[in-house]
C-alpha cells in the first residue's frame, strides 16, 4: 500500500520546494520577514535583550511592535550557524517542513482507524501549500510560520487528549498555545476553542466537562503568563508591546477600508484547494461515500480556521498573512470533503501497471528538477537588486555600528534601513545629526560640507564629511 503513496508524496514534496524555495533562497526579502530577521540577528549579537528587542539606533530602538519568542528562537540559529543570509532562509524553510510533518501527523491521528484514508496524510499538505498567501509567506520568514508550529501541536494534543484522557495532554496543549501567544500574540490562543468545537460537533462530553476541560487549558497559559509578569523586566516589556502595539493597531492602526475585508481575501486564498476538492468530488464520487463522521472532522476542522481568522476583523489593520496560522485547519478541512473519493481512487491503482510506474518516474524526475531548478537561483535576488548591489559596496566603508545620515524620503524606505541593519548593524538617520561622519542618498547632499566617495554604486551614494 505504501509504495503507491510514496510518489504522491514526492509529487507533494516537489509542489512544496518548487513554491517556496527558489524565491526564499534569493536575496531580497518582504520588509516584514527582513525586519523580524535584522531583531533576530541583533539579539544574537548582544543588541538588546530577550524582553526588549531592537532594530535600530535610530528607529525602533525598543522594538515592541510583536512579542519576543520568534525572535529568541530564530536567534538561537544565528548563534549556532553564522551571519549568512541563508540562517533565515533555512529557519524559515524548516518551520515550512515542521507545518507539513504535523498537518500529516494530525491527518494520521484522526484517521488512525481508517488505513486508506490515513495512507493519504500527502494530501492535506497538497492543499495547504498551494494557497498563495501560505507559500508567500514562508519564502519571506514570517513570524505566523512559527506560530504555525505551535498551534499546530496545541490542536494536536488536544486530539490526543480526547482519545485517552490525559489531563497531561491539556497541559502540554495549553504550553503550546502559550508559545504561540508569546509569537505574534492574542492570534495564537485560538486553540483555546477547540474543545467547545469539539463538544458541539462531537457530543461526546457533557457540557459540563466540557467548560472543566476549556478551563483547564485556558488556565495553562494564564499561569504561565502570571508567573512571567513577576519578573519586572518581562512585564515592562509585554506591556509595552500590549500598549503600544495592540491597543494601538485597535484603536488607530487602519490599511483597510472595512473590517470585512479579510473575509474577502480569505475567500480568494482559499480558492486552488477547494477548487480541487470540488473537481475530485465531480469526477470521483462515484468511486466512495464519505461516512458522516467524516463530515463532523471536516466542520471541526473548519470552525477551528473560522476562529484563527474571524477574530482578526476587529481591527482595521489586515494584512494577508495574518491568515497564515488558520490555513493548515481550512486545508484539512477541505481536504477531509473529498478524502473518501481520493483514497479509494489511490487504493483501485495498480502500482504494476505501466501507467502508475510511469507516474513513479515523473514524480522523481520533476523532483530533481525542483531541486535543480532551485540550487540555480542562489547568488540572485527575488527583490530589491539594485538597492542590495549598492548596500553591499557601501556598507563595508563604513564601521560597524555607526549611524550615517540620509534624506527623510529614503529614510522611510523601511527596506533601505533593514538591509544595512541586517547586513553591517550600521543605522540610518532621516536628518542631518551632528557629529555623524557619513551621509548615503540616491541624490547629492545640498550640504556643501560632503565629498562623495567613490565607489560603483548604481543608485545608491556615499559621502563623507569635509573635516
Amino acid at each position: 500500500m505504501q509504495n503507491k503513496h510514496f510518489p504522491f508524496w514526492v509529487l507533494t514534496a516537489s509542489i512544496l520546494i518548487v513554491l517556496v524555495v527558489p524565491v526564499l533562497i534569493q536575496d531580497g526579502m518582504f520588509m516584514d520577514g527582513m525586519l523580524y530577521t535584522c531583531v533576530a540577528k541583533n539579539l544574537s549579537e548582544g543588541h538588546g535583550s530577550f524582553w526588549f528587542p531592537h532594530f535600530s539606533k535610530n528607529m525602533l530602538d525598543f522594538f515592541d511592535q510583536q512579542p519576543p519568542l520568534g525572535f529568541g528562537i530564530q536567534a538561537v540559529f544565528f548563534k549556532l550557524f553564522g551571519a549568512s543570509i541563508y540562517v533565515e532562509r533555512f529557519y524559515s524553510f524548516l518551520t515550512l517542513c515542521l507545518g507539513a510533518f504535523l498537518i500529516s501527523k494530525l491527518w494520521k491521528i484522526l484517521f488512525a482507524e481508517q488505513s486508506e484514508i490515513k495512507n493519504i496524510s500527502w494530501f492535506p499538505v497538497l492543499l495547504w501549500i498551494i494557497i498563495p498567501v501560505c507559500f508567500w509567506s514562508y519564502s519571506n520568514n514570517m513570524l505566523e510560520c512559527t506560530m504555525v508550529v505551535f498551534d499546530l501541536l496545541a490542536v494536536i494534543f488536544i486530539f490526543r487528549f480526547f482519545e485517552q484522557r490525559y489531563i497531561l495532554h491539556l497541559v502540554i496543549a495549553g504550553i503550546f498555545i502559550f508559545l504561540a501567544s508569546l509569537t505574534k500574540g492574542f492570534q495564537g490562543l485560538f486553540p483555546l476553542a477547540a474543545i467547545f468545537f469539539h463538544w458541539l460537533v462531537y457530543r461526546k462530553i457533557s457540557f459540563v466537562k466540557m467548560m472543566l476541560y476549556s478551563t483547564l487549558l485556558l488556565a495553562v497559559p494564564s499561569l504561565i503568563y502570571f508567573l512571567i509578569f513577576q519578573n519586572d523586566t518581562a512585564r515592562d516589556g509585554l506591556t509595552a508591546y500590549l500598549q503600544n502595539r495592540v491597543l494601538n493597531s485597535i484603536s488607530s492602526v487602519s490599511t483597510v477600508e472595512n473590517r470585512f475585508h479579510l473575509i474577502g481575501r480569505l475567500s480568494q486564498e482559499l480558492l486552488p484547494p477547494i477548487i480541487i476538492s470540488l473537481l475530485l468530488f465531480v469526477f470521483l464520487r462515484k468511486k466512495s461515500n464519505p461516512e458522516k463522521k467524516y463530515l463532523q472532522h471536516s466542520l471541526f476542522f473548519l470552525l477551528i480556521g473560522v476562529s484563527a481568522s474571524l477574530p482578526l476583523i476587529v481591527t482595521l489593520e489586515q494584512r494577508g498573512f495574518y491568515l497564515v496560522t488558520s490555513l493548515p485547519f481550512f486545508a484539512t478541512s477541505i481536504a477531509i470533503f473529498s478524502s473518501s473519493y481520493v483514497a479509494a481512487a489511490v487504493n483501485k491503482i495498480n502500482s504494476e501497471k505501466k501507467g502508475f510506474k510511469i507516474f513513479r518516474l515523473a514524480s522523481f524526475l520533476l523532483f530533481s528538477g525542483v531541486i535543480v531548478f532551485s540550487s540555480l537561483q542562489t547568488g540572485k535576488a527575488s527583490r530589491d537588486e539594485e538597492m542590495l548591489h549598492d548596500i553591499y559596496l557601501i556598507g563595508p566603508v563604513i564601521p560597524k555600528g555607526t549611524g550615517i545620515c540620509t534624506t527623510p524620503e529614503l529614510w522611510h524606505v523601511f527596506s533601505f534601513q533593514e538591509y544595512f541593519i541586517r547586513h553591517f548593524y550600521i543605522s540610518l538617520g532621516g536628518s542631518r545629526i551632528p557629529g555623524e561622519e557619513f551621509f548615503v542618498s540616491d541624490i547629492a547632499p545640498s550640504d556643501s560640507g560632503y565629498k562623495k566617495i567613490n565607489i560603483p554604486t548604481k543608485k545608491y551614494h556615499l559621502y563623507k564629511a569635509i573635516r
